[in-house]
């Protein structure tokens, strides 16, 4: 099956043709690295057929054995085709030279040379994949200061490639027209300008691949690809499909201007290693992981200032200041005016598939995704963001040696082709990395189970002010920022109790989840596994129905039990504020219970009834009494009336240091095992 864009949003282009690329016509190739190449050939080519006439004269050409075009300077257009069996090769006769093909030419290596065999894999439910053994020699050498451009983006195109989807050993029906069996050795540049699409083959060499402006017809490149150049987009391309697996070991970078759709069939695992730049507004990378599959991406989704939109640097794609990827940028003048407005505007939708895609390999603490404050509003009332995540299937898993923060609200509907504010539907997943720690600075809009590997971190909040800045770079000028807005910092997850939440909501917590919220309450529930969890901020938490093992640590705000099983079956230390939400009135601790110097212990009493009508806390285990105690009585009580408000099975000990009791005059005394009041 063939793929197509989806959600590509690119405004008008008025440039075209090599004039537009300006580092990629006659470039690509390292002379010095590629020489020794030349020379061992040279005998080759005078053996070899020269075709250059034929193509000069547009004849079509029937190819059995070597063959070779040695190309004038300038372009030439060649609207024959080329069949047989054997190879081609592109060389300058004059230091460089343009090939345009606007056919479809389908010469083959010679039977002898294919060992490429294709095979067929069925995932019941999720599909099929195709997978290659063997790898074919280069059909096609493209050599040093020779562009090869498929297509002019016109009605002359008809459907031009240089392809073949069988040959000796794979048959047709097998192919299904999704794997091209020609691959290319690119030492030069190669062009995708065609209006209809194009399937590339294996492609290695020196070379880069660059996507002419305004050129929609697609393209789709699959294999493992090892050239050492740049792959530059204007519109998009389909990296693989759902089909077939797409690899880019040795590309220097990616320009994507467009919308990359980065595809893992079911039974593979895809990575990307390169940064992925971009220049101006419009672009996004579209995930598909389809059924048991996984695409890695451990570089990083930057904004460049210095390849301008739609004139492709492909010598150092790069950004020379790591700010601008954190603020909403404006340029003024100069050659990246063209990037406008919003130059730093990256989007990220993860389409239906059941796989996980993964930012971060484990082997370092470049967060894929840097931003300014983006919620996951499409349209946020204090300014505009920089960044979005629409999250529609699967999972987004974070896999980090170190700290990073996550400055965007992950949701379905926060922009680019999914800007209508819907909820996301998805998994996140914290992966069990030592020293992955990733914070989440804005709240958070997904429906799913968020899960927290052993080892891992996750911390909700900042814990600090984040700052939306607007930087305008000014050609003459220099650059300047303004300060837009002030966000919190705050963080949160959709819960059951959320009003978008779903009771299906869950957080697996086999590490450590750390709430640093300083101004915005929130509440967690349906936690479970073996880790802690620590409330370090200064908002309030309110907790319920958790299962989770490990020790709840509360060092800031106020904590509040929602449930009896609210702090899950661990230990609880309490440093800070504890209370029952209003209307619960139990709380039951399945392991130890203590309360240090500043923590404060806040209990209701509305009746005589423990875990009824007043509060009461049960301790399976052992319990230490420190800190403060605060009683709140409402209604009557009878003189004498003796009222239990914590049992401890493990045994009480120790003492509060201060007893505040509103409505209501009591005695406190506490036991072996129990602490109580009397009222006087």
């Amino acid at each position: 099956m063939r793929s197509t864009f989806t959600g590509a949003s690119r405004r008008g282009i008025l440039l075209a043709g090599c004039a537009v690329l300006t580092t990629a016509c006659g470039g690509g190739g390292d002379a010095q690295s590629t020489s020794s190449t030349a020379d061992a050939s040279a005998q080759a080519v005078q053996a070899t057929r020269d075709i250059t006439a034929d193509v000069l004269a547009n004849r079509d050409i029937t190819l059995d054995g070597s063959a070779v075009i040695k190309l004038p300077a300038g372009t030439t257009t060649y609207s024959g085709v080329i069949s047989g069996q054997g190879t081609l090769r592109l060389m300058p006769a004059a230091g460089t030279g343009t090939l345009t093909i606007t056919r479809t030419s389908t010469f083959t290596l010679p039977a002898a040379q294919q060992v490429q065999v294709i095979k067929k894999t069925i995932y019941p439910g999720a599909g099929y994949a195709l997978t290659r053994t063997g790898l074919n020699p280069p059909v096609l050498t493209i050599d040093p200061g020779v562009t090869l451009q498929i297509g002019t983006n016109t009605s002359a195109d008809s459907s031009p490639n240089v392809i073949a989807t069988s040959d000796s050993k794979n048959d047709a029906s097998l192919i299904n027209g999704e794997i091209n069996l020609n691959n290319i050795l690119n030492n030069g540049t190669i062009i995708l300008s065609s209006a209809q699409f194009v399937l590339l083959g294996q492609i290695s060499g020196s070379g880069s691949i660059v996507q002419a402006p305004d050129v929609w017809g697609g393209n789709s490149s699959g294999g493992v690809n090892t050239y050492s150049g740049v792959l530059a987009l204007t519109v998009g391309q389909d990296f693989g499909s759902n089909h077939v697996a797409a690899s880019l070991a040795n590309a220097k970078a990616v320009l994507n201007e467009g919308s990359w759709l980065v595809w893992s069939p079911p039974g593979s695992v895809v990575t990307v290693t390169q940064n992925i730049y971009e220049a101006a507004y419009g672009n996004d990378i579209n995930f598909h992981a389809i059924g048991p599959s996984t695409i890695v991406m451990s570089g990083v989704y930057s904004h460049t200032d210095n390849s301008p939109h739609n004139h492709p640097n492909l010598l150092d794609p790069g950004l020379s200041d790591p700010s601008l990827n954190f603020a909403k940028v404006i340029y003024r003048g100069g050659a990246n005016d063209v990037n406008g407005n919003d130059g730093s505007y990256r989007g990220i939708n993860i389409e239906r598939g059941a796989g996980i895609v993964q930012w971060g390999d484990g082997t370092h603490a470049n967060f894929f995704l840097p931003s300014a404050p983006s919620p996951a509003d499409p349209y946020p009332p204090l300014g505009k963001k920089n960044a979005y995540i629409n999250l529609r299937s699967g999972t987004l898993a974070f896999n980090y040696n170190g700290p990073v923060t996550l400055h965007v609200g992950i949701t379905g509907g926060g922009g680019g082709p999914h800007r209508d504010g819907a909820v996301g539907t998805g998994n996140v997943k914290i992966m069990p990395t030592p020293g992955n720690d990733v914070t989440f600075a804005q709240p958070q809009n997904y429906n799913g189970t968020t899960t927290i590997g052993a080892n891992a971190i996750l911390r909700l909040g900042t814990g600090t002010p984040v700052p939306l800045n607007y930087i305008t770079v000014n050609a003459s000028k220099g650059k300047s920022t303004f300060l837009q807005a002030t966000y919190s910092g705050d963080a949160s997850l959709l819960t059951a109790e959320s009003p978008n939440g779903l009771a299906s909501n869950a957080i697996v917590n086999d590490g450590k989840l750390i709430v640093q919220n300083t101004t915005t309450a929130i509440t967690l529930s349906n936690i479970s596994g073996s880790g802690s969890l620590a409330h370090n901020g200064a908002a309030a938490l309110t907790l319920q129905n958790n299962s989770y093992r490990g020790t709840t640590l509360l060092n800031g705000g106020t904590t509040w039990a929602g449930s009896a099983n609210a702090m899950g079956t661990g230990d609880v230390v309490s440093n800070a504020a504890l209370g029952l939400a209003s209307g619960q009135h139990e709380l039951a601790l399945v392991g130890s219970f203590r309360q240090g110097a500043t923590g404060q212990l806040t209990l209701s009493i509305a009746g005589t009834a423990p875990g009824v009508t007043h509060d009461h806390v049960s301790v399976a285990g052992p319990a230490m009494l420190g800190g403060s105690l605060v009683l709140n009585f409402s209604g009557s009580y009878a003189r004498g009336q003796k009222l239990v408000l914590i049992q401890a099975s493990g045994g009480l000990s120790g003492a509060f240091s201060s007893i505040s009791s509103n409505g209501a005059t009591v005695v406190a005394g506490q036991d072996a095992s129990s602490f109580f009041v009397t009222v006087q």
